[in-house]
C-alpha cells in the first residue's frame, strides 16, 4: 500500500511506501519529545498522560518560551509539541518554518485550547504535522500521533525546501 501526499504549491508529489513507515515503527526506539508552552500546568498533563501510553518515551524536556527552545545547544528532539499562543512568543503557527529551519528532522505538533478550520490550515501551511486540542486525546492515541509525527513529520517539506537526508 502506498500513501500519496500531493503538495498544491507546484511541489512534487511524495508517494512513501507504507511498509517502510510500519517498519520504522516495529523497531520501537524511545522518542524526545520537547514540549513548549508558557503554561507548566499542561507540560504536567501531558508528561502524566503519555506516562500511562505503552510506547517508548525518552523523558519529556520542557521550554518555557520558543526562544529557549530556538536557543543554540538545544539538541533536535524527534517531535516537539508546540502551545499554540505564548504571550511572549505570539501565535506559534507563525513561527513553525523557523522552527523546521533550526530543527529539521523534527516532526510539529501545535497544542491548543480550541482548534479552528483556519488554525489547522495555518499550521498544515507552515509544515506542522498535526493539530491537536487540549485535553481531547486519549494516551494510546496521543502516543502513536507522537510516533507518526516523528516519521513523517521530517518529510512534510515545503514548496522549494529539500527532504532532509538524515
Amino acid at each position: 500500500m502506498f500513501i500519496q501526499r500531493s503538495c498544491s504549491e507546484g511541489g512534487t508529489d511524495d508517494i512513501y511506501n507504507t511498509l517502510d513507515i510500519q517498519g520504522q515503527f516495529s523497531a520501537r526506539d524511545a522518542k524526545t519529545i520537547a514540549v513548549v508552552d508558557d503554561d507548566v500546568r499542561d507540560f504536567r498533563l501531558l508528561k502524566l498522560l503519555l506516562g500511562e501510553a505503552t510506547m517508548p518515551f525518552e523523558p519529556l524536556e520542557y521550554f518555557k518560551s520558543l526562544d529557549d527552545f530556538m536557543a543554540k545547544g538545544v539538541r533536535t528532539p524527534d517531535v516537539v509539541i508546540l502551545d499554540r499562543y505564548m504571550p511572549d512568543s505570539g501565535l506559534s503557527e507563525t513561527r513553525i518554518r523557523e522552527i523546521r529551519a533550526r530543527h529539521r528532522n523534527c516532526g510539529v505538533i501545535v497544542h491548543t485550547g480550541h482548534v479552528t478550520f483556519s488554525l489547522r490550515s495555518a499550521a498544515a501551511h507552515q509544515g506542522a504535522f498535526a493539530v491537536v486540542e487540549k485535553g481531547c486525546v486519549d494516551a494510546t492515541s496521543l502516543a502513536m500521533l507522537i510516533e507518526t509525527a516523528a516519521i513523517m513529520g521530517p518529510k512534510i517539506r515545503m514548496p522549494g525546501e529539500t527532504l532532509p537526508t538524515d
